[in-house]
């Protein structure tokens, strides 16, 4: 059969190939315990080496360098961009915990267990218990982790970040606070992690160079190859690395664009949808090299998806705020009509965006809704972070002057300006008003930031599902040791954040998920291959 082909980005087997091994490449799935016919003898000279090698310099790769260099172990972490940090920086520095001491202080008796059921019914059967349990387990001593290096996390910043209060949820275990948002979002809570690396001298770090293959050997103890180094590029130079323990995969997983298209289609086709909310660096770099030594992927076509703004030319969508925070607006298809609870929970509005053909559709609010921003920023929310990333309160007609922002003196203007039809947008907002000074939403049952908008003028952009972490990623076990088919280990290769799949499942179950997990298996990550014996 002739194989598929996309008119950009790769398809399957060229991802593939792209992570054959200089000791040997390996099938995806089905030819794990045949890798030694294919091994290769190592390099006769390494240009560096290191006792633990992490690749991506994100969250998790900034946990995992912390914890094997305070093992005593030498670190070496790479980062393909120039600036380390990736979605992590970018993300609204909320980390998902159970059982903490900020709870207790404010009278919320959550537990682990508790949170350990929600998770896990988020999962909807795919998800792996004992990799759930033990984030939930571990959530608050995170917390604690940061804080003891500099995080601040206040009583006014914790929220219900997930979908706890929807019935179906509800009848799991009761809805809790469970996002610890850090005072200055996602480049505060790197800047903690960062400034920790900073002051190991166990760690070097190396920016702009990129893992590209792992080296193995055959090992008797084990049924796959060993991982005992890597190829690496940097600066227009091959570099050889001899990883003396271990390495660790964190580079962030996968991203929407013309990198990842052919691949993202093959094995995630909702996921190609979507616009990449999250680091335009994220291509896929982890899962080649891990699938390339037999590694398994698990949890795909699933990720933390929400209506996101992707402004011309942007490689990189902003995420819409307002209904998060609770800010009055809503969303209308291109034909003028609503969709959905716009209150709810942005996995289940995303949800909708796909099910209702709106994966294109606006975000419509008014006058009353940009000066209720002002009062987000006194709550320590950056003014563009209150509607949607980007979104400036303080000056949009500016914005609309470089035409990501409509505006409209009355909603008939708005209506001409976003192509909408005139009748059909007049109407919705009439009914919406209508029924919002009621209380009750008869469509479709939204209650929170049910409020009319009636102040001129009025504004809208256009959004797009858009996906801030993919859930899927190389299959782990609760040491982070990457699995094979078969669920047998890979010696010397670990793997965590986004790389890995972690806790996650069906369903993205709340803000700050995706760093709860990270800070798990980055540390755990590293704690392990701290232990690993020195290959020889």
């Amino acid at each position: 059969m002739e194989e598929k082909k996309f008119e950009k980005g790769i398809n399957r087997r060229r991802f593939i190939k792209g992570a054959a091994l200089s000791a040997g490449a390996l099938a995806v799935l089905g030819t794990a315990g045949t890798q030694k016919a294919h091994s290769a003898p190592l390099p006769e000279k390494w240009d560096m080496e290191s006792d633990v090698v992490v690749i991506g310099y994100g969250g998790a790769g900034a946990c995992a360098a912390l914890e094997a260099a305070r093992a005593g172990c030498s670190v070496l972490l790479l980062e393909k961009m120039g600036m380390p940090g990736g979605s992590t920086t970018l993300s609204g520095g909320i980390v998902y915990a159970a059982g903490t001491k900020l709870q207790k202080s404010v009278g919320i008796n959550d537990t682990p267990e508790a949170m350990y059921k929600y998770l896990m019914a988020c999962g909807q059967g795919r998800a792996v218990p004992e990799l759930v349990k033990l984030v939930s387990d571990m959530s608050s001593e995170n917390i604690d982790w940061l804080t003891s290096m500099g995080a601040v996390f206040t009583k006014e910043l914790l929220a219900m970040s997930g979908m706890e209060n929807e019935p179906e949820y509800v009848e799991v275990t009761p809805p809790q606070k469970r996002g610890h948002r850090v005072r200055g979002t996602g480049s505060a809570l790197f800047k903690v992690l960062a400034d920790a690396v900073k002051a190991e001298k166990n760690i070097k770090v190396l920016t702009r160079t990129s893992g590209t293959k792992l080296i193995t050997q055959p090992t008797k103890a084990a049924a796959n190859l060993e991982v005992v180094g890597l190829e690496a590029t940097g600066r227009g130079k091959t570099i050889l690395i001899k990883a003396n323990k271990a390495v660790i995969l964190t580079t962030g997983g996968i991203m929407p664009g013309e990198e990842a298209e052919g691949w993202l289609k093959d094995y995630s086709p909702d996921i190609a949808k979507c616009v990449a909310a999250g680091s335009p660096s994220s291509t896929g770099d982890g899962y080649k090299m891990g699938i390339s030594c037999g590694g398994a992927l698990k949890a795909l076509n699933t990720g933390g998806t929400l209506p996101c703004l992707l402004f011309p030319g942007a490689k990189m969508a902003g995420i819409v705020y307002a209904n998060i925070w609770g800010l009055p607006n809503i969303y209308v298809k291109t034909d003028g009509t609503r969709f959905c609870d716009e209150g709810a929970n942005y996995t289940l509005v995303s949800e909708l965006m796909f099910q209702k053909n709106a994966t294109t559709a606006y975000c419509v609010f008014d006058a009353s809704t940009v000066k209720k921003t002002f009062a987000m920023v006194e709550k320590g929310i950056e003014i563009q972070r209150t509607i949607a990333l980007g979104i400036n309160p303080e000056n949009l007609d500016d914005q609309v002057k470089r035409g990501y922002l409509y505006k409209g003196n009355t909603i008939a203007e708005l209506a001409k300006a976003i192509g909408a039809d005139v009748a059909s947008l007049t109407k919705t907002l009439e009914n919406y008003n209508l029924n919002a000074e009621k209380g009750k939403d008869p469509e479709f049952g939204r209650t929170k930031a049910l409020e009319p908008l009636k102040t001129a003028p009025y504004y809208a952009f256009k959004i797009n599902p858009g996906l801030v972490a993919h859930d899927g990623g190389l299959n782990i076990n609760t040491k982070a040791q990457v699995l094979d088919a078969h669920d047998r280990v890979i010696p010397r290769l670990y793997a965590a954040g986004r790389d890995a799949v972690g806790i996650f499942g069906g369903r993205y179950p709340a803000s700050g998920a995706a760093i709860a997990d990270l800070l798990v298996f980055g540390r755990i990550a590293g704690k392990n291959a701290a232990i690993e014996k020195t290959w020889s």
